[in-house]
């Protein structure tokens, strides 16, 4: 099949200025995404623009950056008028910690602002400590964190579901437990390695989840533990995701500016385009457009 041509949506990059967002502004760390110092500058959202307009990207949705504590709202604000202003984002997902016990008043705060979509808490770990955001590999089943959780479908938001395979059958139980929240699985599972093992435990993981079906993948942050991406890599990724999930499913992002460390968004998405193209035209859109209007409500 031809590459795809038609418009995209991007569901998953960042726009910032470094003294706004604390991990960035602060001394540098050991992250689990490696040498980050080609971040710690402005991201603004007209070089985003410019990175993704020759790339047929129409529209796209930002999510956290994780400001830091207490500034969850002021990104939302922040993103808001910058949307209103350029016309990117067209979504929003925000920062929230759901455990607090005034998460309803916060999650009314951030509703106030039209392009707000959707909820982020990372809840990632393992026992490597660069790779811990939440308390404890099984924190998405804590009671308060359960409370909080539960109010996203009263106020009608999905959540951004980011965890190793690890902690598959923790993530089995809350998606069970929840079946009327829509939730994405952010960078498809995060794949930490390329070694057999890996690959076969995060394909089993992600079959495990696949059977609920109010949850989606979405394809973004291929290349995060391995510094970059190639064509095999994004082929076998985005395909082995796209067989367990189904089409309907599967849902482009790209994890911009974070990629751009090791790639142009051109060079990025070639290997998306490359991949893709062994699908259908219809298929492709799906996958790069339609499914994100959906989900998103774009």
């Amino acid at each position: 099949m031809p590459a795809y041509s038609g418009p995209v949506i991007d569901t998953h990059h960042h726009i910032w200025q470094r003294k706004d967002v604390s991990w960035l502004a602060d001394p540098p760390i050991p992250r689990m995404f490696g040498d980050y110092f080609g971040l710690r500058r402005d991201y603004p959202v007209e070089e985003w623009i410019n990175d993704i307009a020759p790339q047929g990207v129409v529209k796209s949705v930002h999510v956290t950056a994780m400001w830091g504590p207490g500034r969850a709202l002021d990104e939302t604000r922040w993103l808001q008028a910058t949307a209103d202003k350029h016309g990117f984002p067209h979504g929003i997902v925000c920062n929230a910690d759901l455990a607090d016990p005034d998460i309803e008043a916060a999650l009314k705060a951030h509703k106030q602002f039209p392009n707000l979509r959707g909820v982020r808490q990372m809840l990632y770990w393992d026992a490597d400590p660069i790779r811990q955001a939440a308390k404890r590999a099984d924190y998405c089943n804590d009671p308060g964190f359960r409370r909080g959780f539960a109010l996203l479908e009263k106020h009608d938001l999905h959540f951004e579901l980011q965890i190793y395979a690890g902690q598959v059958n923790y993530a089995v139980e809350l998606i069970k437990a929840f079946p009327n929240v829509r939730m994405i699985l952010v960078h498809a599972g995060m794949l930490t390695a390329r070694t057999p093992q890996a690959i076969n435990e995060w394909r089993a993981a992600l079959t495990a989840m696949a059977a609920f079906p109010n949850l989606h993948v979405k394809l973004s942050g291929p290349g995060m533990f391995t510094q970059g991406v190639t064509t095999p890599h994004a082929r076998q990724w985005i395909r082995d995701a796209i067989q367990i999930f189904g089409i309907e499913r599967a849902i482009y992002g790209s994890n911009f500016p974070l990629e751009k460390l090791h790639a142009s968004y051109a060079d990025f998405f070639g290997h998306y385009r490359t991949a893709l193209a062994e699908y259908s035209e219809a298929e492709q859109r799906k996958v790069l457009h339609d499914n994100a209007v959906k989900f998103y409500r774009l």
